[in-house]
């Protein structure tokens, strides 16, 4: 009776081991087969020009060089893959996490993602500017746009690129309200309004037109016919629920690498 029962316990356990939570090795594979890691790791350039873009709201060069500091030191590229890993670690299963592995592993997945890495590199940008230029003498065909518009619908291009940037100004404006004295700090209905009124319905149309005009250049080679198979599957479950994970580790992320920009400030003003 006792070996029974230990049989099943020693079962039990090795069940919840399999279905457990993601191991590092199984989420690592994750955000670099995705591309997302390659994604994460421009981020220190954006969040450059977005602090530069503040320096003219102080008045001193050591506030602004200490304000720099304070967010570079939360807000950077090494902590966004270190917390996106975080989530997809503790918060999904590791057999969903290797089906997601093998949707992005796929020979097929990954033509496209080299695809989208190389149009995305520094290298590429005189071509795409050239590219471009040709569009106004010969625009691209209806069929064509309809199809990368609901590319970007399966593959929430937009969606994620706008919590990327909503992220990240919420992150400059929050670490900026930080710095400010006590008096002049400003709520947090105050932040969300401010948010509001810069993530327009035309700023954020805008930014789905330049997406789907970048995706005019990166696919500008495919065939129709292999474009409509790259659509199809991001309507399979697995890969809806791979986007959705991915849409979810980035917000994780950013949460928590704004936590530690205020919980240095914070700590600042302690000391003043």
């Amino acid at each position: 009776m006792k070996i029974k029962l230990l049989t099943c316990i020693l079962v039990a356990l090795f069940s919840l081991n399999a279905f457990g939570q993601s191991t590092p090795k199984t989420v690592d594979q994750v955000i670099v087969l995705s591309g997302i890691k390659d994604q994460l790791s421009r981020l220190d350039g954006m969040i450059t020009t977005k602090i530069e873009e503040k320096k003219s709201t102080f008045s001193k060069p050591e506030q602004f060089e200490q304000f720099k500091t304070i967010m570079t030191t939360g807000l950077n590229s090494k902590n966004a893959v270190k917390y996106f890993s975080e989530y997809l670690e503790k918060y999904s299963k590791e057999d969903s996490m290797k089906l997601v592995v093998t949707f992005f592993d796929n020979p097929f997945m990954q033509e496209f993602n080299r695809l989208e890495k190389e149009a995305a590199s520094s290298e590429k940008q005189k071509e795409v500017a050239a590219y471009f230029q040709s569009l106004k003498v010969i625009p691209p065909a209806q069929g064509r746009v309809q199809q990368l518009v609901t590319l970007n619908q399966e593959m929430k291009s937009s969606e994620l690129t706008l919590k990327l940037v909503r992220n990240l100004i919420l992150s400059m404006i929050k670490g900026a309200n930080y710095n400010q004295p006590k008096d002049k700090q400003i709520s947090d209905e105050e932040i969300k309004s401010n948010l509001t009124s810069i993530f327009t319905a035309d700023y954020e149309q805008q930014m789905t037109n330049q997406i789907i005009a970048y995706a005019l250049f990166t696919y500008k080679d495919v065939p129709d016919e292999k474009l409509n198979q790259y659509i199809e599957v991001w309507k399979t479950s697995t890969g809806k629920y791979s986007l959705d994970q991915l849409l979810n580790a980035l917000d994780y992320s950013f949460t928590k690498m704004s936590e530690i920009t205020g919980s240095t400030f914070s700590v600042l003003e302690k000391s003043k």
